[in-house]
């Protein structure tokens, strides 16, 4: 039985639940690089993992995890121009009341080495 890759994936996490959907659905699967970032704890993220699969299960394989296409409505809703300016006002209104304290405190503090 030769293996061949399918995919790489950015965690040992995602490998081992793409092999639990392929096995549940009979395609035999490998996690390649699994144990090798284990043993090089800080390093062990530089270890590729990958998803190995019999060539014949290639295509089968990759039907199973492929994600769906997303469906986008053909219409979508604008945002009230209203409530942008109201949110863009309360962002701005934090801004000052969070910030004004801070900013007086550091020229005060800066004042005070200078003079």
């Amino acid at each position: 039985m030769s293996l061949v890759p399918l995919l790489s994936c950015a965690s040992v996490e995602e490998a081992a639940t793409l092999k639990g959907v392929l096995d549940a659905h009979g395609v035999h699967c490998v996690i390649q690089g699994e144990h090798h970032r284990s043993l090089l704890g800080m390093l062990g993220p530089y270890v590729e993992v990958r998803l190995l699969v019999p060539a014949g299960q290639q295509e089968a394989a990759l039907r199973l995890i492929r994600p769906a296409p997303t469906v986008v409505p053909e219409e979508t809703e604008l945002p009230d121009p209203a409530r942008v300016r109201r949110r863009r006002r309360l962002a701005w209104a934090a801004l000052v009341v969070l910030g004004a304290p801070s900013l007086v405190a550091t020229v005060l503090g800066l004042l005070a080495r200078c003079g």
